[in-house]
């Protein structure tokens, strides 16, 4: 609970409701935030919090395919339990975004925690945004000149200064997804204490292949990891690596040790530094075999 909460604001799609928004989040002397889903806020019980601007109403849990070249837009107060269920099925990412939203907490957390949320929270093994790295998710932000496009890979370490400057905040509005081009395919893999625990380790990758060679090569790669840092990341020199290289299990396995070398996570009570890179090493490989599975089906 919030117990000192003073003030309570919710702003209409109509007009000029992200400005009027901005505007109750930059005054001076109340300590005013966005209210999403709750799902953190309510829960950290901050007490310096003494107003609170709901996002509720203006409009941002749609999801739709628009945009030329065409993208999956995912409104910030997107559910994590409606983007689970109804993520598009006309792209070869879905699949993977939809299972990873459904990987996180129980129904009743996923129908209260919001896409913008998780991303804005970045947790360091939360599926969905290591998911949302490897799919090359943009992350659209709003301040007083407008909207801004910037790929959720640079978004994630400058949000706070991104969206939190006392004169002038901003507000995450939409995670663009573009879909891609060509032979694609996702995968995902984790390592918990139990299969419906959170996990400690885990692996997102896509990959693209080039299907016109005799033998199919990578032609795109993109690989995160959760459990590693901070916050999820993608391993840029694997993915560099991996492109222009005949696909075959070796490479997967040699992608993953690559992927162990270069890590540096540090150890708590559910596992150890050196667990959690083993596991990296591991984990990448096995998402890495799963995308290309995936991508000789498609």
């Amino acid at each position: 609970m919030l117990l000192n909460l003073r003030e309570y604001h919710r702003p209409a799609a109509s007009g000029k409701g992200l400005d009027q928004a901005l505007d109750l989040l930059a005054r001076p002397g109340i300590h005013t935030v966005p209210l999403a889903g709750g799902d953190a806020l309510v829960g950290s019980g901050d007490p310096a919090v003494e107003a609170v601007v709901d996002l509720q109403g203006l409009g941002l849990d749609t999801m739709t395919l628009a945009g030329q070249p065409p993208a999956f837009r995912i409104g910030a107060l997107v559910t994590r339990g409606a983007l689970g269920n109804a993520a598009p099925a006309q792209d070869s990412h879905s699949g993977i975004i939809a299972s990873s939203a459904r990987s996180w907490g129980g129904s009743v957390q996923r129908n209260r925690a919001t896409v913008g949320g998780a991303v804005i929270a970045a947790g360091a093994n939360d599926p969905l945004v290591a998911v949302l790295l490897a799919c090359g998710a943009v992350a659209v932000y709003y301040d007083r000149s407008g909207a801004h496009e910037l790929s959720l890979a640079d978004f994630l370490p400058r949000r706070a200064d991104l969206l939190n400057k006392p004169e002038a905040p901003a507000l995450l509005i939409e995670i663009l997804v573009p879909l891609p081009t060509g032979r694609c395919g996702g995968g995902l893999a984790t390592v918990g204490r139990t299969p419906a625990d959170a996990p400690i380790v885990l692996a997102a990758a896509t990959l693209i292949i080039d299907v016109d060679s005799s033998e199919p090569r990578c032609i795109g790669a993109r690989l995160a990891l959760g459990g590693v840092a901070g916050s999820p990341l993608r391993l840029m020199p694997v993915e560099e690596a991996l492109v222009g290289q005949a696909l075959h299990p070796a490479l997967m396995a040699a992608a993953g040790e690559h992927a162990a070398a270069i890590v540096d996570p540090q150890g708590d009570f559910r596992g150890s530094a050196a667990y959690r890179r083993a596991m990296a090493g591991i984990l990448s490989e096995r998402a890495l075999r799963q995308a290309w599975a995936n991508c000789r089906e498609g």
